[in-house]
């Protein structure tokens, strides 16, 4: 019998694997919908608690001023990036004589006399499939905006009826509220979680802008916004939001006081950020093994990428809470918790 369990739930895995890698087209966009709607909804909810103790704005106002300002940052988000890149291709010949001339410098200090040319390096790029390519994937980008914003306006339709469909199908009431207990404590974490990290990650970016700007780095606004977006991404995305402007530098500048700069000082701002204030605001609400979020990334990065690397703490964060309600999967949830706690299971 035990070996009949696991022969099907090997069979269930193995297939849960296949459909997310071969409907990646189609789930990712609802995944997404999932996202902008929740973010959406959590500010607006932000809006309604009161403020300074007596005001708050009702959901019909709350809802549609936190629309308008998620479609703000967005637009503010795509136009800076629009322009900076832009910019980066107007820039690109005279980085292009600096980088050469760094691989020059390499090249001598390994004991190789003659160095490539940035041309030998991508002469065996086609031009013509690489702008297919980039026109190919814009258009896939506009595509899904339009179908990730339509998933999400359904969302908030089917948000209001949700609850009383729940409660029809699970006409049990003990088994109502179980339900409910584990969906409030899911979405309570996942709240205070996204929280957390948007606030840590729009002081990051604005302290990584005045670094940036001070030492004269080029397009720094456009790094900051990357830095934002980085912080989302554990472990990976520091050690990228601290290696991309730092080398950077090194391609701008003759001198390397920059490159220190910008490596020691933000680096020290985006380690102690990540490292020491996250963790002690955050406490132990996640409760999430180190090793299982470093698994997690590489999984959920492999399966959906850069998307996956976004979302892949959330879903283990909903994994962990709806493991540990039941008595066979409790020890998965023990092993996913960093100190073997784990929520209650709900009765």
């Amino acid at each position: 019998m035990t070996l009949q369990r696991a022969a099907l739930w090997t069979v269930v895995v193995a297939a849960t694997i296949y459909l997310l890698v071969a409907g990646r087209g189609l789930i990712l966009p609802f995944v997404l919908g999932i996202v902008l709607w929740y973010m959406i909804d959590a500010l607006a909810e932000a809006f309604q608690a009161p403020l300074l103790g007596r005001l708050a704005l009702p959901r019909v106002l709350a809802l549609p001023a936190a629309v308008c300002i998620t479609a703000g940052l967005l637009w503010v988000v795509g136009r800076t990036l629009g322009r900076n890149v832009s910019a980066v291709v107007d820039a690109a010949p005279s980085y292009e004589r600096r980088l050469q001339l760094l691989i020059n410098q390499g090249a001598r200090l390994v004991g190789i006399e003659q160095a490539p040319t940035i041309g030998e390096l991508f002469d065996r790029i086609s031009l013509a499939d690489t702008l297919s390519s980039i026109a190919t994937a814009a258009a896939s980008v506009v595509s899904v905006a339009g179908i990730v914003l339509i998933y999400a306006g359904f969302l908030f339709v089917e948000q209001a009826r949700f609850r009383r469909k729940l409660a029809i199908i699970l006409a049990s009431a003990d088994d109502h509220a179980r339900v409910e207990a584990v969906l409030d404590h899911i979405d309570r974490d996942i709240r205070l979680y996204i929280r957390i990290k948007t606030t840590l990650a729009v002081i990051t970016s604005a302290l990584a802008y005045a670094v940036l700007s001070s030492v004269g780095l080029d397009f720094a606004g456009f790094w900051a916004v990357l830095v934002f977006f980085f912080y989302y991404i554990p472990t990976v995305g520091s050690i990228l939001a601290i290696v991309a402007p730092a080398v950077l530098t090194l391609v701008q500048f003759d001198s390397l006081t920059p490159f220190l700069v910008v490596l020691l000082v933000f680096g020290t701002i985006q380690i102690v950020t990540a490292n020491v204030i996250e963790p002690a605001v955050m406490g132990s609400t996640l409760n999430l093994s180190p090793l299982v979020v470093i698994l997690s990334l590489m999984v959920w990065g492999t399966l959906w990428g850069v998307v996956g690397m976004f979302l892949c703490v959330p879903i283990m964060v909903v994994g962990l809470i709806v493991l540990s309600q039941f008595e066979t999967t409790r020890p998965l949830a023990v092993l996913m918790s960093a100190d073997g706690r784990i929520p209650e299971a709900q009765s």
